[in-house]
């Protein structure tokens, strides 16, 4: 190493000593495979370095066109997918600085966790787990797909075979067992020796087949962040809903008013504020019991005035609800590609623009060894699960033409 860089390099090695008991230093970060040798006298802190590595992918790029909650909605202060993980960050991070624990680790994670989200949100993942169970792929959710394309599909050099990010155990075990969708009072990481490479890789698994493990996860930055995800959205997207007169404020029941606040700002604090002041001196993350019970409320209206209302709502250009017609849109893109695959249509899209990103147009590291396996209905998954929901329309149009 050149002389004049060793002071910095001394210094970034200082990090771990910025943290407190519970965190995950970054002399504990554990990597699959073998660095080069330009990464392994990088400057940055690993945990900084994985931050850098997601936010330069293509992956991450595609965010800035999916979706959130409401799609097809022409007002550009909705949120997108891109805003919410950027929340999901700061709040993860906010939790992190008080309970003193590593705050790139919880960045890297936070920005990452929804990379795998296909287009259309949790709508669009639905319809593509039930196009897996039809086809006998297993199960489909955004946690697992996301480790999928960071670890396996996507690009960290130009003019070579895709091989991943080689992000860290830690990074790809928060990723894989988030989850803002569940009720949880309080958590705490799994503990003794925490997870191995194996351990990772068996969820991972089960995750694409009966999915049947409960992922918790190995760090209280993992848990942290699972925990911000729904302080993110949780206020968000009723402000969201009111914003397209979807709802209105006073349909807030007064439940959860009364102890949360009725709008996003007051819930977020109330939240944040509730979680520290009963995790500072604990061996978990969590709330109050009264916190907790209005914020299970909230969630329960959120699920009934707006996420299943927007699912069946019919529109009056259409007979068919919104989940009728994007299971539709789905399905026809699935068979196309599939077609397309199978009749070896090289200039079809999913050659164009997804297999020959990952393959370089060299096809033996990809798509190849998938047909031998005859597993060429993987490929059009992840085709479909990496789509912006813009090139979903154009790809729905362009086959819908043919049909």
């Amino acid at each position: 190493m050149d002389p004049k860089n060793l002071k910095i390099y001394r210094l970034h090695m200082r990090r771990d000593s910025d943290i407190g008991f519970k965190a995950i230093s970054d002399s504990q970060a554990v990597r699959l495979h073998e660095e080069d040798i330009e990464s392994k006298i990088d400057i940055r802190p690993s945990f900084f370095r994985d931050v850098d590595r997601i936010v330069h992918s293509k992956a991450y790029a595609r965010y800035i066109d999916k979706t959130q909650v409401f799609f097809g909605v022409n007002n550009a202060n909705i949120t997108h997918r891109s805003l919410h993980v950027l929340l999901v960050s700061r709040i993860a991070c906010q939790i992190g600085r008080i309970l003193k624990l590593n705050t790139d680790l919880m960045e890297a994670i936070s920005l990452a966790h929804d990379i795998g989200h296909s287009p259309r949100g949790h709508l669009g993942e639905k319809i593509l787990n039930d196009i897996s169970k039809k086809y006998k792929m297993g199960t489909f959710n955004h946690n697992a797909q996301g480790c999928r394309w960071l670890s396996y599909l996507e690009k960290r050099f130009p003019n070579k075979p895709a091989k991943g990010l080689n992000l860290t155990l830690q990074v790809l075990d928060g990723i894989l067992c988030h989850d803002g969708e569940v009720y949880e009072q309080g958590l705490k990481p799994i503990e003794v020796n925490g997870k191995t490479w194996e351990d990772h890789l068996n969820e991972y698994k089960d995750a694409f087949h009966e999915n049947k493990i409960k992922r918790i996860p190995m760090s209280y930055e993992g848990v942290g962040v699972r925990l911000a995800d729904t302080i993110a959205y949780i206020g968000r997207d009723i402000e969201d809903a009111i914003l397209i007169k979807f709802i209105k404020r006073s349909d807030i029941p007064k439940s959860c008013t009364n102890v949360l606040g009725d709008t996003n700002r007051k819930i977020m604090k109330t939240l944040i504020m509730d979680l520290l002041n009963n995790s500072l001196d604990s061996d978990i993350i969590g709330y109050s019991e009264e916190i907790f019970e209005a914020l299970k409320r909230l969630k329960e209206f959120n699920y009934e005035q707006i996420y299943s209302r927007r699912d069946l709502y019919k529109s009056k250009s259409s007979k068919m609800s919104y989940i009728e017609n994007l299971t539709y849109q789905f399905e026809l893109i699935f068979e196309k590609s599939l077609k397309d695959l199978e009749e070896n249509n090289f200039d079809a899209p999913i050659f164009k623009d997804h297999i020959e990103y990952i393959d370089d147009e060299n096809y033996s590291t990809y798509f190849k060894p998938l047909k031998n396996q005859n597993k060429l209905t993987l490929v059009v998954r992840d085709y479909i699960a990496g789509m912006s929901d813009k090139y979903f329309n154009e790809i729905f149009r362009k086959y819908n033409l043919k049909h």
